[in-house]
């Protein structure tokens, strides 16, 4: 049996050898276009991620909106007192830094 497939091979060497070539080279082709489809599925999937997080930023901000222009008097309250330091007449405001 070894006999047999020793003789079949070498019958077979040039076809097998153009085989093997031309697997190389259908690998060297489209190796490099999966690696890119890989790398751009994962680009992708970060970018749909991050779209998700912006959907969610963005209806905050939505709702924020809404409720500035219905005038809400404690949400610009706390708008001003946080991120303007405002304070009402005779209060005092105490900021503490961090080391």
């Amino acid at each position: 049996m070894t006999q047999e497939l020793k003789q079949t091979f070498l019958r077979n060497k040039k076809l097998l050898l153009w085989g093997l070539a031309l697997t190389g080279i259908v690998v060297l082709f489209l190796g490099g276009s999966f690696l890119s489809l890989a790398h751009n599925k994962m680009e992708k999937n970060k970018l749909m991620r991050r779209s998700k997080q912006l959907d969610v930023e963005f209806e905050k901000l939505q709702q924020l909106k809404t409720k500035l222009e219905q005038e809400d008097p404690e949400l610009i309250e706390q708008l001003a007192r946080t991120q303007y330091h405002l304070v009402k007449p005779g209060e005092v405001e105490f900021r503490f830094t961090e080391k």
